[in-house]
């Protein structure tokens, strides 16, 4: 619960100094300019396109979950984690989501949790692929191409390690070497790394890989147009190359403490990263409101909807993450 409590209070304390560094320097006259001359023929584009990312992002889980799990259920689990994650600290989402899907379905719960976890592992080798292929090179000061290479480099590591797991040999090994110290939390962490070598092992075969990485590709483009949309709405001209890269930083990012919902966090990355490429600060602003509104505001109506229509209860969504 102490754990909790820092890092929910960690992630508040970073989210107002961001949105702080985000707004300081703005000229709001410039910034209720930009408003005014929005062009609404491009504003309602976004929440299409992400509401087909969903889909994707849906129909990709559906299939690492196997169980006879249907697409609708994959859709409404997701939209309740995506509704948790905007509305409760300390980034419980992903356990709502396994949560969800397990009383849905009838799984065990553990079993739906590290299905997350797998289908998580695809949206970050869709991001780093987006990053490898729109990598901008001489467009970035040196300093943030080289943070870059080191964090992009992190992930490919955690990318190498899931594939290591994948291996029958691998994975009993690892296991094998928890259990004989009879500790209940690695006993624990045993079971965990098991359940996610059985995942992997399901969804290595060609076809079913080669489909999870096109539906992952067509998640992150979807919400790469969504980007493009928004900037298209209020003017900002942004070639579209430089885009994808942003809409993958952007991203990957988030997975710095935050509010929930990311505020503040969101609207700093993005004004950050656009100001790399020369968009004003009012601008990017401008952009990262609309932008950020374009899939909190669906995510949360659809999320509490579901949530209602399941009869799930917060608190055992809480319970059940304390026990993880």
């Amino acid at each position: 619960m102490k754990k909790r409590r820092l890092i929910t209070i960690t992630g508040f304390i970073i989210s107002i100094v961001l949105l702080y560094l985000s707004l300081r320097g703005i000229d709001y006259r410039q910034l209720a300019e930009t408003i005014k001359r929005a062009d609404i023929t491009f504003a309602f584009l976004p929440v299409l396109y992400i509401l087909f990312c969903v889909s994707t992002c849906s129909l990709r889980w559906m299939r690492v979950v196997g169980y006879n799990a249907r697409f609708t259920d994959a859709f409404m689990a997701l939209l309740i984690g995506l509704f948790i994650n905007n509305i409760l600290p300390a980034r419980i989402g992903e356990v709502a989501r396994g949560y969800a899907l397990s009383k849905r379905i009838g799984v065990p719960f553990t079993y739906a949790v590290s299905t997350v976890f797998i289908d998580r592992v695809f949206d970050l080798l869709g991001l780093l692929l987006i990053t490898f292929i729109f990598f901008p090179g001489q467009a970035l000061p040196a300093f943030v191409s080289k943070a870059l290479y080191v964090l992009v480099t992190v992930f490919v590591l955690c990318v190498i390690a899931l594939f290591a797991i994948s291996q029958e040999n691998v994975a009993l090994k690892i296991t094998g070497y928890l259990h004989r110290h009879q500790r209940p939390f690695l006993n624990k962490l045993a079971k965990r790394v098991f359940e996610i070598h059985q995942n992997l092992r399901r969804i290595r075969t060609p076809g079913r890989l080669s489909l999870s990485i096109v539906l992952t590709l067509a998640n992150w483009f979807s919400m790469v147009l969504a980007l493009y949309f928004s900037l298209r709405t209020f003017g900002v001209s942004l070639p579209f190359v430089y885009v994808p890269f942003v809409a993958a930083i952007l991203n990957m990012g988030l997975a710095v403490p935050s509010s929930p919902g990311y505020i503040g966090v969101y609207e700093f990355l993005l004004v950050s990263l656009l100001g790399i490429f020369g968009v004003p600060k009012f601008e990017a602003f401008a952009v990262a409101i609309f932008f950020h509104a374009s899939w909190y505001v669906p995510y949360n109506v659809l999320g509490f909807i579901f949530i209602l229509k399941e009869h799930l209860h917060i608190k055992d969504i809480q319970k059940m993450e304390e026990e993880q």
